[in-house]
């Protein structure tokens, strides 16, 4: 399971420290399983110094309104969903991510292009990923 996270809202989502590959998702490919609401700015569960914690906003304004400290993977951070829920969706959504790759990168091997039978030059590995929001 994923150890760290930190999620900021409407913009990305780094996992475990990653700042390139599947451990760092742009917010629009989170995928159609994580819904944050807009009262939260930042997500933060990590080991770096500082307080592990939810960055809490005004949605009208997006102004701060104040922080909640998260101690514990079974703290909840919003909603019924804890730390440890996230944790686990990300190493999911990290799968999830490898496996539309992985199937792009075969599918590009394998296509013959022929102008008959043209590659999509729009396709990416989203196209692949039944996950992606």
């Amino acid at each position: 399971m994923a150890t760290q996270i930190v999620i900021a809202n409407k913009d990305s989502i780094l996992i475990d420290g990653g700042a390139t590959g599947n451990d760092f998702i742009l917010w629009a490919d989170r995928g159609n399983a994580l819904t944050v609401p807009d009262t939260i700015h930042f997500i933060i569960w990590n080991d770096l110094p500082g307080q592990n914690e939810v960055q809490n906003k005004d949605a009208s304004t997006g102004n701060m309104t104040g922080n909640t400290d998260l101690n514990a993977t079974s703290d909840v951070v919003f909603g019924s969903t804890t730390v440890a829920d996230l944790l686990t969706w990300a190493d999911v959504r990290k799968l999830q991510i490898e496996e539309a790759k992985a199937a792009y990168n075969a599918d590009q091997a394998d296509s013959k292009w022929t102008e008959e039978n043209p590659f999509p030059d729009d396709r990416d590995w989203r196209y692949y990923d039944p996950n992606y929001s």
